[in-house]
C-alpha cells in the first residue's frame, strides 16, 4: 500500500511558508471582486457591531426613561442595520464565490498545462489516480476554502477585532478583564492548528493513495475478472479505505478538543463579566467595589458583545478545518507546479527539424532507470541516413530503451547520441519528436473520432491510406475498447503517416495483425519510409529480414550485428531464435 503514497509526502511534513504568499498572489490578480467583497465585509461587520450598542441605548435612553419616540427611532435604525447586514452578506458571498471560481479555474488550467510539460519519467513514478486527485479533489477543497472558509475567516476576524475595540471603548478595565482569556486561546489555537495541518496533510495523502488504487484497478478490471481476483482486490481496497478513514478520524479527534477549549474560554470570560460588570452596576448604590456606577444599558450591551465575541470565534474554529484543508490542497498543487518541466509554456505547435537526414550515432551509451542497474552497457551503433535497421533480442534486452533515449524521454548517464553530427541534447525536444514517426504495439486511443485520434483535434491533415477503409468514419470509445489490437496499430500507422516524419520507428508494428493485413501494411510502410531512416524493433524475426543491418541485443549489450543472411551463417543467438520461431510457426495449427 505504501507504493500508492506520494514520495514527498512520506518524507516531509513541513508546510512551506511561501504557499500562502503564492496563493495570495493569484488572488490579487482579481482585484475587482476581492476589493468589492472585502468592502462589503467591512460594511456588514460595521452594521453588526452597532446592533448590541443599540440595545444599550434602547434601555438607557428609551425604555428606562419611557421615551417611546426615541425607541421608535432606535427600532428603525436597528431594522436598517439588519437590512444592510443581509445585503452585505449576500453580496460578499457572491463576490467571493466568483473570486474562488476564477482562481481555481486558473490554477486548474495551469496545473493541467504543467502536467503536459513534465518529463515522461514523472508518469513512470506517479500513478495517474494520484495526479488526478490534485486536479479534482484538491482543487475542489481549494474552491471550498474560498466559498466557505475564506469569507467566514475574513468576516469573523474583523468581527472579533471590532468587538474587542467596543469592549475597550465601553469600559477599559472590564474589557481588559474579559480579554484576559485571549492569551490562553491563542496558545491553544496555535497548538491545535499545528496538529490539524498534519492531520489534513495525512488525510489528503491517503485520499491520493485511494484514488491511485481505484484508477489502476478500474483500468485493470478485465484482468481482475479473468483471474477471479475480485475478493482479493476488495480486501486491498478495504485496507486503503480504512487507512483513509483513520486519517479522517485523526482530524476529527483533534478538532473535537479544539471546540471545547473555546467553550471553556468563553465561559470564563462571561463569568468574569458577570462578576465585575454586576459589581460595576451595583456601584450606583455604593455596593460595588469600584466606587463608580455603570449604566444597565451599557452592561447589557457589554453582555451582548461578549456573547457575540465567541460566536465568530466558534465559527472560525468550524471553518478552520476548511481553511486548513484548502491550504493542504494548495500545498499539494504548488508542489506539482514546482516540478521541473522539459517544455516551456505557451509555445506554438512544434515543427519538424528542417533538413533532417536521419544519421544516428550511439557513442558508448550507458543507461539505467535507477541506480546502477544498467539496461544499456557501453552501447555503440551507427545508423546511416536512409538505412533500415532491425533490433531484436529477448524481453528486457534494452530494445525499447533505445527508442526512449532517441526520443529524449530519458537521458543517458554516460556517452552521447548524435543526430546528423549534432548532440541529441542540443535539439529542441518538441522539434525532435515531431521529426520522428512511431508505430507502436501498445497504442493509446482517446475517445472521439478516428480523425481526432490521428490529427489530435486539428493539428494536421488526415492521411490518405487504403488501410483506413471503413475505420476513418468510426467513433472510438475510451481507450479504443471497440477496436481490435490490429486496428489500433493501423491507427498508430496513420498517426505516424500524418506527421510526415524524417525518421521512422516501428515498435512491433505488425505484431497483432493477420498475415494479409500485415503484408499490406508492410507495403505501405516501405512506400511511406522510402529513403528515410527506419528503426524496426521486433520479436518476430520475419519482420526484420529485409533490414540493411540487424542488431541482436542481450542484457543491454550488442552480441551480434549483420544482415539476415550473415547472422544465419554465424549460427549464433539470432540463428537459434530464427530456427525456433520457424519450427513454432510450422507446428502451430492453422
Amino acid at each position: 500500500m505504501e507504493a500508492y503514497l506520494d514520495v514527498e509526502e512520506r518524507e516531509s511534513r513541513k508546510i512551506r511558508p511561501d504557499n500562502l504568499k503564492r496563493l495570495l498572489a493569484r488572488i490579487f490578480r482579481y482585484p475587482g471582486p476581492l476589493l468589492a467583497g472585502l468592502g462589503l465585509v467591512l460594511v456588514g461587520t460595521f452594521a453588526t457591531l452597532l446592533e448590541p450598542r443599540l440595545f444599550g441605548y434602547a434601555i438607557d435612553d428609551a425604555i428606562v426613561p419611557k421615551n417611546w419616540d426615541r425607541l421608535v427611532e432606535l427600532v428603525a435604525v436597528f431594522f436598517f442595520l439588519v437590512c444592510v447586514r443581509v445585503a452585505a452578506l449576500i453580496g460578499q458571498s457572491y463576490l467571493f464565490e466568483i473570486l474562488g471560481n476564477r482562481v481555481t479555474q486558473e490554477l486548474r488550467c495551469a496545473l493541467f498545462s504543467h502536467l503536459q510539460r513534465l518529463p515522461i519519467a514523472v508518469y513512470d513514478r506517479n500513478p495517474a489516480g494520484r495526479l488526478m486527485t490534485r486536479v479534482t479533489n484538491d482543487m475542489a477543497a481549494l474552491g471550498e476554502m474560498f466559498s466557505a472558509g475564506f469569507v467566514s475567516m475574513a468576516s469573523n476576524a474583523l468581527m472579533v477585532l471590532g468587538i474587542l475595540v467596543w469592549l475597550l471603548v465601553l469600559d477599559l478595565e472590564l474589557g481588559l478583564i474579559a480579554g484576559s482569556v485571549f492569551p490562553f486561546m491563542t496558545v491553544a489555537a496555535v497548538y491545535f492548528s499545528g496538529k490539524l495541518r498534519i492531520s489534513y496533510r495525512e488525510a489528503r495523502s491517503k485520499l491520493s493513495a485511494l484514488n491511485a488504487f481505484l484508477a489502476e484497478n478500474l483500468l485493470g478490471m478485465k484482468v481482475v475478472h479473468l483471474f477471479n481476483r475480485g475478493r482479493l482486490h476488495l480486501e486491498r481496497f478495504d485496507r486503503l479505505n480504512r487507512w483513509y478513514s483513520d486519517a479522517q478520524m485523526g482530524t476529527t479527534r483533534v478538532f473535537a478538543f479544539f471546540q471545547p477549549t473555546i467553550t471553556i474560554a468563553a465561559g470564563i470570560a462571561i463569568a468574569l463579566v458577570i462578576w465585575f460588570g454586576g459589581a460595576a452596576v451595583a456601584g450606583a448604590d455604593g455596593a460595588g467595589p469600584r466606587g463608580e456606577a455603570m449604566k444597565v444599558g451599557v452592561l447589557v450591551a457589554y453582555f451582548s458583545y461578549v456573547l457575540s465575541l465567541f460566536q465568530p470565534i466558534r465559527e472560525m474554529a468550524d471553518k478552520w478545518n476548511v481553511f486548513l484543508s484548502g491550504m493542504a490542497s494548495a500545498e499539494r498543487i504548488f508542489s506539482i507546479l514546482d516540478w521541473p518541466t522539459e517544455v516551456e509554456e505557451g509555445l506554438p505547435p512544434a515543427r519538424p527539424v528542417p533538413g533532417l537526414r536521419g544519421h544516428i550515432v550511439f557513442e558508448n551509451v550507458w543507461f539505467a532507470y535507477e541506480g546502477e542497474r544498467w539496461v544499456l552497457k557501453d552501447f555503440s551503433l551507427e545508423l546511416r541516413s536512409g538505412m533500415k535497421v532491425g533490433i531484436v533480442g529477448h524481453t528486457g534486452a534494452g530494445k525499447t530503451t533505445l527508442i526512449s533515449l532517441l526520443m529524449r524521454f530519458y537521458e543517458p548517464q554516460k556517452g552521447r547520441i548524435l543526430l546528423d553530427g549534432k548532440d541529441l541534447r542540443d535539439y529542441d525536444k518538441r522539434e525532435l519528436r515531431a521529426s520522428v514517426g512511431i508505430v507502436q504495439q501498445d497504442v493509446f486511443v482517446f475517445s472521439g473520432s478516428w480523425e481526432d485520434n490521428v490529427t489530435f483535434w486539428g493539428q494536421g491533415t488526415l492521411p490518405v491510406s487504403t488501410m483506413n477503409a471503413g475505420l476513418d468514419k468510426r467513433e472510438l470509445q475510451e481507450r479504443g475498447s471497440n477496436l481490435s489490437m490490429g486496428e489500433r496499430q493501423l491507427l498508430a500507422f496513420s498517426r505516424a503517416l500524418a506527421a510526415r516524419p524524417a525518421i521512422w520507428i516501428l515498435d512491433e508494428a505488425t505484431a497483432n495483425m493477420d498475415s494479409s493485413t500485415e503484408s499490406r501494411l508492410q507495403a505501405e510502410l516501405e512506400k511511406a519510409s522510402a529513403g528515410q531512416t527506419v528503426i524496426m524493433i521486433a520479436h518476430r524475426l520475419a519482420t526484420v529480414r529485409k533490414a540493411d543491418v540487424i542488431l541482436v541485443l542481450h542484457k543491454g549489450v550488442t552480441v551480434e550485428q549483420g544482415s539476415h543472411e550473415e547472422l544465419l551463417r554465424r549460427d549464433g543467438l539470432y540463428a537459434r531464435l530464427y530456427r525456433y520461431q520457424a519450427v513454432a510457426a510450422e507446428t502451430t495449427p492453422a
